[in-house]
C-alpha cells in the first residue's frame, strides 16, 4: 500500500501593520480650532454688502423674488371694514401717488423704500375700498378730452425706472389686478448697473400690460454746476456761458431723446413727463426765462407733466387744473388706512369739485384674494380708441366731459369745473394717448369717515442729499 503524504501546511504571512500615526501636535489642533471659528467671520462680509449697500440688497432682493415671490396680504374682516369707512368717494378727479424704492427693508433711503409688505398693503387695502388705479396716460387720454376716468381713481406711480421698485410691484400689481405707471430716465436704462432696470426688463414689464412707460429725461435726472457756481438740476438751470437759447435746444433734445428712445423700446411715445427732483424752474434756477422755457418745451412733447411741490396741500387732479404742473404726493411709510385718509383729505381740498356721489348704501367690499392667487377685476371697461385735444396759445384748457360713471345706490353727478387759463404756450399738437387699463372691482362704503391724519416730510439720511422742495435725493432717486 502506498501512502501518500500530505505536504505541510504553512500559514499565510501576515499583513504588515499600517504605521502608526503621530499623534498631532498641539499646535495643528489649535489652528483647526481657529480656523473652524473664523469660518462664521468670512462671511460677514458678504452679508454686510447685502444688507448695508444699495447693491447689495438688490442683490439680495433678487434672490428673494426669484426664490420667494411677494404675495397680496389678506385683510381681516377689521381691516376691510377700516378700508370701507375711510373710503374717499368723487369722480371726473384723480390721485396722483408718487413711491421710489420698494425693497425687502423699511425705509432704506431716506424715506424713498417702503417694503414690499407696505405695498401690498396699500394695493389691497385700496381694492377693499373700491378705488380704481389708473395710468398717467389714461389722466393725460381722460384730461385732454378723450375717455372719462372711472370713479375713485388713483394714479399709482413710481420714478427713475429703480430695478427694485418694478422687481417687487410688479407680482403684487398682478395679484391685485392694478396698474402703474413708471417714469423712466431712459439713459439709465440703456446703462442699467445694477440699480436700474434694463431695457429687456422695461419691455417684459410693458408688455405684461401692468405698467405704463412714461418720460423721466433721458440724461438730465442729476444736477450740474451751473452758471455761477452753484449745484442746480440740469433741467432748470443754464450751464456756463450758456444762452438762454443754447438751454432750449438742450433741454429738448433731451427730451426728445427720451420719447425716442421709450417709443423704440416699448411701442408707444410717452404723453406724460415728470419733472426731475419735481424741478420745472420756479425755484432752484438761475435765470428767470427758464421756467417759460422748461414749460414750451415740456408742452411741445407731452399732455400732462407732474410735480411734487408744497406735500401737504396736494389736491386731487381735474382737467381744469394746469395740466403741465400736476401734482403728487410722495407716499411715505404710511398704512393702508393712512393713504385712504390723505386721499379724502385730498377729495376734500377740491371744494365742490370732484364731488362724492350723494349718500352711498354700505355694500361689502370688493373679494380680497388669498395669498398667491390671482386677482380678477369685478369688470372691465371697453378699451376705448383715445383721442387728444391740441391746445393753442391764450386758449383755456377745457375740462374733459365726464360721464357719470355707475356705481352701487343712487349717484349724483360731478360738479361742473370751470375752466382756467393757463401760462401763455406756443401752438402746440399733444401726440395721441394710448390707453392702458388694468380695472380693479368699484365699490361703494359707508359714509362715514375718520378724520385725516397729519403727515411729515420724508425723512432723510447721510446718504442721501436732498433736493429742493420734494426733498428726493440726488442720483436718480
Amino acid at each position: 500500500m502506498i501512502t501518500l503524504e500530505r505536504p505541510p501546511q504553512t500559514a499565510p504571512p501576515l499583513a504588515p501593520a499600517p504605521p502608526r500615526r503621530p499623534a498631532p501636535p498641539r499646535a495643528s489642533v489649535r489652528q483647526l480650532v481657529v480656523g473652524l471659528l473664523a469660518l462664521p467671520l468670512t462671511v460677514l462680509p458678504f452679508v454686510a454688502y447685502a444688507n448695508l449697500t444699495p447693491e447689495g440688497r438688490l442683490v439680495r432682493d433678487r434672490a428673494i423674488v426669484a426664490l420667494s415671490p411677494p404675495k397680496l396680504p389678506r385683510l381681516t374682516p377689521q381691516q376691510r371694514a377700516a378700508a370701507l369707512a375711510a373710503a374717499p368717494r368723487y369722480e371726473g378727479a384723480v390721485m396722483a401717488v408718487a413711491y421710489h424704492g420698494i425693497g425687502s427693508a423699511t425705509d432704506g433711503e431716506g424715506g424713498f423704500v417702503v417694503s414690499a409688505k407696505r405695498f401690498g398693503e396699500h394695493l389691497a387695502t385700496l381694492r377693499a375700498a373700491g378705488m380704481n388705479a389708473v395710468t398717467a396716460a389714461q389722466v393725460a387720454d381722460a384730461f385732454t378730452g378723450g375717455a372719462p376716468l372711472p370713479p375713485n381713481a388713483v394714479m399709482l406711480s413710481f420714478d427713475d425706472g429703480r430695478a427694485d421698485a418694478m422687481m417687487w410691484a410688479d407680482p403684487l400689481l398682478r395679484q391685485a389686478g392694478m396698474s402703474a405707471t413708471m417714469f423712466l430716465i431712459s439713459g439709465a436704462a440703456s446703462e442699467p448697473g445694477i440699480y436700474y432696470a434694463s431695457w429687456d426688463r422695461i419691455e417684459s414689464y410693458a408688455r405684461s400690460g401692468r405698467w405704463d412707460i412714461q418720460s423721466h429725461t433721458a440724461g438730465s435726472h442729476r444736477e450740474h454746476e451751473a452758471d455761477g457756481g452753484e449745484s442746480l438740476p440740469m433741467l432748470t438751470s443754464l450751464a456756463p456761458d450758456e444762452t438762454p437759447e443754447a438751454f432750449r435746444a438742450r433741454i429738448g433734445d433731451d427730451m426728445a431723446r427720451a420719447s425716442a428712445a421709450i417709443e423704440a423700446h416699448v411701442g408707444r411715445a410717452p404723453v406724460a413727463f415728470a419733472y426731475p427732483f419735481g424741478a420745472y424752474g420756479a425755484d432752484r434756477s438761475n435765470d428767470p426765462a427758464v421756467a417759460q422755457i422748461v414749460r414750451e418745451e415740456v408742452g411741445r412733447r407731452y399732455a400732462v407733466a407732474f410735480q411734487q411741490d408744497d406735500q401737504e396741500t396736494v389736491p386731487l387732479l381735474t382737467a381744469d387744473q394746469d395740466l403741465l404742473r400736476l401734482r403728487r404726493v410722495e407716499v411715505e411709510n404710511w398704512s393702508g388706512v393712512d393713504l385712504l385718509h390723505r386721499i379724502e383729505r385730498a377729495r376734500r381740498s377740491l371744494g365742490g369739485q370732484g364731488a362724492a356721489p350723494a349718500d352711498p348704501p354700505a355694500e361689502p367690499g370688493p373679494p380680497v384674494v388669498a395669498e398667491g392667487e390671482p386677482a380678477a377685476p369685478a369688470s372691465s371697461p371697453t378699451p376705448t380708441t383715445s383721442t387728444s385735444v391740441a391746445r393753442s396759445a391764450g386758449q383755456p384748457v377745457q375740462a374733459a366731459t365726464v360721464s357719470p360713471t355707475t356705481v352701487p345706490g343712487p349717484t349724483a353727478p360731478p360738479a361742473a369745473v370751470q375752466p382756467v387759463t393757463p401760462a401763455t404756450v406756443p401752438p402746440t399738437t399733444r401726440p395721441s394717448v394710448p390707453v392702458t387699463t388694468a380695472p380693479p372691482p368699484t365699490t361703494a362704503p359707508p359714509t362715514t369717515r375718520p378724520p385725516s391724519p397729519t403727515t411729515t416730510s420724508p425723512p432723510t439720511t447721510a446718504a442721501c442729499k436732498p433736493a429742493g422742495k420734494s426733498g428726493k435725493c440726488l442720483g436718480g432717486r
